[in-house]
């Protein structure tokens, strides 16, 4: 059952709120325990009680993730009700009695626009909640917290409403849940008015409380920051101006359309065949260090070998790679449907240690997109269902990953490259724009006709930011290891040389996708691991 205990928290006794708000909880419900807990209470509850989740409280940046954290922490030990300090109760909490499931409620729907860019159908309340204490619901978000810890510059999905939905979406036993329409906990939207959403729930018609969307930790710009608005505008005009007289050359939408089969192109994909045959792509320069280990890895998927052709492509190496790979060939002659060797040289000199200069993003990215679009035209055929591309220093994957990207039945799907198992995205060309910057921002990363944001660009989401779903719209796309339905390449996407929409290569490739109809899928959880260098 859900205790009588009434949980709220805040910085420390100096509210920000009126008296009034915390009153109304304990004049409704005066037979349930009121408990005030400050962050320093907290901090000292979640290094006493829960010493595996204290690393992670303790890394938090932001005093709203720890205050997140906690509230999960207390249900999940005590049980009762959590409700944010800006919330007034208009009703008992009679209606929790006898409750044994977790007692949750959506945001208002007006709210969900930013879920659903991240395609998510709905956006779970973690300002009000309500559980019997033990619940194994929480070991669930307990788990989670741990996977999104490296999502930290966004409170909504490292600790907050998104990630509480994704674990809502994936919980085993959702029978367990009580979910509500908003009506339960916070039919108000944070601009004032009431939701529009239609009510739903086990306790509906109950009206528990209003939340009254301070959003306390929350930036609201004063009048000095708008004032830095206006002033930067005619900088970023001049940016803006100089970043189209030196740009260089560039491919627009309409050039493209002019190249694309658009019909098959939209054309669904056809019912799945039994071992359909795949084309694995693989680019390789320098690689002597990782052949034996990329064709090791590949012979140990779980999917016949007589349904997978290899087609490596080697340019512009310095070492005996292309030597190798010929030895390579005649080594696994038969063990594989077909393995084809070319060659191409671009002209890319950029020694390892230098890759990820921004400067030569430009030169570098267009001689890899040379490569993919060259094996293109020499490795798929008609026989060809589907294209794999690999990167040959990826140095593990499991073995049905194959499996599980076909098991999609998407055109585009992309799994989580990364160092270490659990760790941060390594392939950063793999994201989800949330948003759209303005231009005094866009045009200080958009330079020379390729945009190249730092890592920590808000309106740009990589897979561990978006952990807590299982599976996620791209707009960029990464090749460490990438899954294309042959016919995508067929009707004439393939890898941008010069920039599209300021991108190249697979993000140019990812961005055209989604421009002409195809949205690639991303899978957070599905990870493959790169070498460390």
């Amino acid at each position: 059952m859900i205790p009588k205990i009434i949980h709220q928290t805040w910085r420390d006794h100096d509210l920000p709120v009126p008296e009034s708000l915390p009153e109304s909880w304990k004049r409704l419900n005066p037979d349930w325990e009121y408990r005030f807990w400050t962050d320093a209470d907290l901090a000292a509850f979640v290094e006493r009680e829960y010493p595996d989740i204290w690393p992670l409280f303790q890394a938090s940046r932001k005093p709203v993730q720890k205050a997140d954290i906690a509230r999960y922490l207390l249900l999940h030990r005590y049980g009762g009700l959590y409700a944010d300090i800006d919330t007034e109760c208009v009703g008992a909490l009679d209606v929790l009695a006898d409750e044994t499931r977790v007692v949750l409620s959506h945001e208002p729907t007006e709210h969900w626009g930013h879920a659903e860019i991240r395609g998510m159908d709905m956006v779970v309340f973690n300002g009000v909640m309500a559980s019997p204490a033990g619940h194994p619901f929480w070991l669930d978000v307990m788990q989670m917290l741990h996977r999104c810890r490296h999502a930290k510059k966004d409170v909504l999905v490292s600790t907050g409403p998104l990630m509480l939905t994704g674990c809502v979406a994936q919980y085993a036993r959702p029978e367990e849940l009580a979910i509500h329409s908003c009506h339960l906990f916070n039919p108000q939207t944070n601009g004032g008015g009431i939701s529009a959403a239609k009510e739903a729930g086990p306790l509906a018609p109950a009206r528990i409380c209003n939340h009254l969307w301070q959003g306390s930790w929350l930036h609201k710009p004063g009048l000095l920051s708008r004032l830095n608005a206006l002033l930067r505008r005619p900088k970023s005009w001049a940016i803006k101006q100089m970043y189209f007289l030196f740009r260089g050359p560039y491919l627009t939408r309409e050039a493209a359309a002019i190249t694309l089969d658009i019909p098959a192109l939209n054309a669904p994909l056809p019912a799945p065949k039994a071992h359909e045959s795949i084309a694995v792509f693989i680019p390789v320069r320098n690689a002597v260090a990782h052949l034996d280990r990329c064709v090791e890895l590949i012979d140990q998927l779980d999917y016949p070998n007589n349904r997978l052709k290899l087609v490596f492509c080697e340019g512009d190496s310095t070492d005996n790679t292309f030597a190798d790979l010929l030895t390579l060939a005649e080594r696994h002659k038969g063990q594989f449907s077909e393995i084809i060797i070319t060659q191409l040289a671009t002209g890319n000199r950029v020694n390892a240690r230098n890759r990820w200069h921004p400067a030569l993003q430009k030169h570098r990215r267009a001689c890899i997109a040379k490569v993919r679009n060259h094996m293109l035209k020499t490795g798929l055929t008609d026989g060809d269902d589907w294209v794999l591309w690999i990167d040959v220093d990826v140095c593990d994957y499991p073995p049905d990953v194959l499996s599980r990207l076909l098991a999609e039945q998407h055109k585009i799907v992309v799994p989580n490259c990364v160092k270490t198992p659990g760790g941060s995205s390594y392939d950063l060309n793999s994201f989800l724009d949330i948003g759209t910057p303005r231009d005094h921002i866009y045009y200080l990363f958009a330079k020379g006709g390729l945009f190249q944001p730092p890592r920590s660009f808000y309106w740009r989401s990589h897979f561990d930011d978006l952990r807590f779903l299982q599976r996620t719209p791209l707009t960029g796309v990464g090749g460490t290891m990438l899954l294309v339905h042959a016919s995508v390449h067929r009707a004439g996407i393939n890898f941008p040389e010069i920039p599209y929409d300021d991108l190249l290569e697979t993000e140019g490739f990812g961005k055209m996708a989604v421009d002409f109809g195809i949205i690639p899928l991303g899978l957070p959880n599905l990870e493959i691991i790169h070498v460390d260098g």
